[in-house]
């Protein structure tokens, strides 16, 4: 008798974290020396699994905004797959920026929060609800 051990997908291991499902899904990507890439799953596992679980930052992120007396603006740095800002943005705070250093987390940045260079808006409209 044979044991066969499954391996999470790439989107359950997003759904586990509490992201939207596919989240790291982006496609095509352009890096930030111009080359087109593909998304490739091991960019994806890495990704998640380098992020925050989103929850627990949504609960606290609501905590800290309930003290506040005018809107809250946040920025991040070293934000992965911006996790902090999807949490921030969930409970009502406004995210300014964003910063990353690793090619594929700065194009999952880019796809959902935007980006300022081009003024191409982000999708973050279709997870927010």
């Amino acid at each position: 008798m044979s044991t066969i051990v499954r391996r999470l997908t790439p989107t359950e291991c997003e759904l586990l974290q509490g992201f939207p499902k596919g989240w790291t899904d982006i496609g095509e990507y352009e890096d930030t020396k111009g080359k087109f890439r593909q998304t490739s799953d091991s960019a994806r596992y890495k990704a998640v699994g380098n992020s925050i679980e989103l929850p627990y930052w949504e609960h606290l992120a609501r905590k800290i905004c309930s003290q506040y007396e005018r809107p809250m603006t946040m920025g991040s740095l070293f934000d992965g797959i911006s996790g902090f800002c999807l949490a921030f943005k969930k409970a009502g705070a406004e995210p300014l920026w964003t910063s990353e250093i690793e090619e594929f987390p700065i194009a999952v940045c880019k796809r959902h929060f935007g980006d300022e260079e081009t003024g191409e808006p982000g999708d973050l409209y279709k997870y927010l609800g």
